[in-house]
């Protein structure tokens, strides 16, 4: 009789193992799941972060393109020196829009004014291109170069 329950106490402990075995591989497969899960969503913010701050810099370098604009239509030194700029492109002017640089270049070219402004946050880049117009005495943003 004492071999007969040592035999059941045996068996019983063996199912326990397995079901812990069980319970050890839904945990693992859960804990890889969620970190699948988590790293996806950090590429996902990162991304969007990363398309957020190109929009951000491509309207700091529209915003030079746009304070060109004003420059030429307010200072006639500005103009004369677009104006003459035919050759090669010219260097208006640098500034800071918030936490990102740009710098201005005109350049005189079929009758028309291509303004380039190039802003600059750390390594990351965004251009802008306006052609500007004289008209009736006053230089208007013909269009956009995309």
């Amino acid at each position: 009789m004492d071999g007969e329950k040592h035999m059941k106490r045996q068996h019983r402990l063996g199912e326990r193992g397995v079901f812990s075995i069980f319970g050890v591989c839904a945990l693992g497969i859960l804990t890889l799941l969620t970190v699948t899960i988590y790293a996806v969503s950090m590429s996902h913010t990162a991304s969007a972060r990363r398309f957020l701050e190109r929009g951000a810099l491509r309207n700091t370098a529209e915003d030079g393109v746009r304070l060109a604009v004003s420059r030429l239509n307010t200072e006639p030194a500005t103009a004369d020196e677009v104006k003459n700029a035919t050759a090669k492109h010219v260097k208006l002017f640098d500034g800071v829009s918030g936490d990102a640089k740009y710098t201005v270049y005109a350049r005189k070219k079929d009758g028309k004014i291509l303004l380039l402004s190039v802003g600059q946050k750390g390594e990351e880049r965004a251009r802008a291109v306006g052609v500007a117009i004289e008209k009736d005495g006053k230089y208007l943003i013909e269009h956009w170069e995309r």
